[in-house]
């Protein structure tokens, strides 16, 4: 079972805090500010992400802790308690992964250029047929739209509440990312930010 913060916990409230001024501040097309949006990257990527068993949760059949996005796409089980269809669930996590990657620890995804043997440097090298990525932060985004993209088409075949919400954040994923960067800039401003995250874990 997923480690949850608890609803009254401060760090809720900086984070509901940080998206609704990264959400301010952030240049992005209308279509994009969506409130609903702002409350999953706060309240399902965010709050869920403090926890590393939550950002690692994706689980290879030896239950081996998966951190590579091909090895997610791949080999990835979401843990057996989890709602809704697995291969939905794997593919949100995948969009929620990349999105919080990219936006909050971009310099993370260095280590791709590091590593040449990783799966993920693998694929970004090669791509599909034609079309392969520059930079690590180029394939996070290219797999964290087509996850969400697929998260959202299972969601509409199963009647799924609330699944469209994936298709405007395959859309509008740059956006997104820029309004992470945006909500990373405003966390470490704030003292309460790193006493938070002690007293959580």
């Amino acid at each position: 079972m997923p480690k949850a913060v608890p609803e009254d916990h401060p760090l809720r409230r900086l984070f509901r805090k940080a998206t609704a001024w990264g959400f301010r501040e952030s240049p992005m097309p209308v279509e994009a500010r969506d409130e609903r949006v702002r409350w999953y990257l706060s309240e399902s990527i965010l709050a869920e992400f403090v926890h590393v068993d939550n950002l690692y949760r994706l689980r290879d059949a030896r239950s081996t802790r998966l951190s590579d996005v091909a090895e997610m796409l791949m080999h990835g089980r979401p843990p057996v308690q989890e709602n809704a269809p697995p291969e939905l669930e794997m593919n949100r996590h995948v969009g929620d992964y990349t999105l919080f990657i990219t936006g909050i620890f971009p310099e993370s995804l260095e280590r791709l250029r590091r590593h040449r043997h990783q799966a993920d440097t693998l694929l970004m090298s090669v791509g599909k047929i034609f079309v392969s990525f520059d930079h690590p932060s180029d394939y996070y985004k290219h797999q964290g739209k087509l996850a969400y993209s697929r998260a959202a088409e299972m969601g509409r075949e199963i009647g799924l509440e609330g699944s469209e919400i994936f298709q405007k954040m395959s859309r509008n994923f740059d956006a997104y990312v820029n309004v992470m960067g945006l909500v990373r800039l405003f966390l470490d401003t704030q003292p309460a930010f790193a006493e938070a995250k002690r007293l959580i874990r």
